[in-house]
């Protein structure tokens, strides 16, 4: 059976945060295909007119993406950051795809998703005021302040190509979608999908040195997705992907195996 695996990036990022991952595929041909949905606002794509629905700006993409495969493909989806949000919301939504009814993905991967925690952290509480958020999209995309921005986001900083790190902060400076989650992604919102979707099988994965969302906030999502499956996996900081991409792609090859099997089933 085809397998694709689409993989989406958190706010203010891009395709290029993948860049890594996508060697390591073309180098050892694993047998599924990866799939990089071009969302607006992000990669200096624009945002357009918004729509009353926000957040099916943003599903669309991700509908398209399997309204055009073939029926049969078997599909994977990962998230990371908000983009593990995104795909929490499709969940809510009951995976709706015009055109296919009925429609589920093989498994789901929520890495260092935003949500849980939202009541427990001072940031999103800072980046509630529009300026605010334009302030912090400003500091973080400042040339000047890359070596300060790199320490805290990478735990092997060096290690990353140079080019490579260039193009992670001129993606926070492109993106016009970065102030709207911060509307679309509260305690709120929290609530209304933890409610639909808590009884459901996702699979989490966090690093045991994450700093973005700490793993401390990780019992909010044990908490409150009880039939879910966690997985704590050491040395990963929030870009694992960047910091260690052999190893996370391992570990995610070797969590797309588990989810394709029969006993996952």
């Amino acid at each position: 059976m085809n397998t694709k695996v689409l993989m989406l990036h958190g706010n203010g990022g891009a395709s290029a945060r993948f860049q890594l991952f996508r060697e390591e595929v073309r180098r050892h041909q694993p047998d599924y295909d990866v799939v990089f949905p071009e969302l607006p606002g992000f990669e200096g794509r624009h945002l357009g007119t918004l729509p009353a629905d926000l957040w099916q700006l943003f599903l669309t993409p991700l509908q398209e993406q399997i309204a055009n495969s073939a029926p049969e493909t078997e599909w994977i989806l990962y998230g990371h950051g908000i983009g593990g949000s995104l795909l929490l919301e499709w969940a809510a939504r009951s995976w709706a795809v015009p055109g296919r009814p009925g429609w589920k993905p093989k498994g789901v991967l929520l890495h260092g998703c935003i949500g849980a925690s939202l009541k427990e952290r001072w940031f999103p509480k800072l980046m509630k005021p529009l300026f605010m958020r334009r302030f912090i999209q400003r500091l973080v995309s400042w040339p000047a302040l890359r070596p300060l921005w790199e320490r805290k986001l990478f735990l092997t900083p060096g290690a990353i190509p140079e080019a490579l790190r260039r193009q992670f902060f001129r993606d926070y400076a492109r993106c016009a979608a970065f102030p709207v989650f911060f509307d679309l992604i509260d305690g709120a919102w929290y609530d209304g999908v933890q409610d639909k979707t808590g009884s459901g099988d996702f699979y989490f994965l966090w690093g045991d040195r994450e700093r973005v969302v700490a793993s401390k906030y990780l019992v909010y999502w044990q908490r409150d997705f009880p039939n879910s499956q966690f997985d704590i996996v050491a040395d990963w900081d929030h870009f694992p992907m960047l910091d260690t991409p052999v190893a996370f792609y391992r570990k995610v090859t070797d969590l797309i195996t588990q989810l394709r099997s029969p006993a996952f089933s």
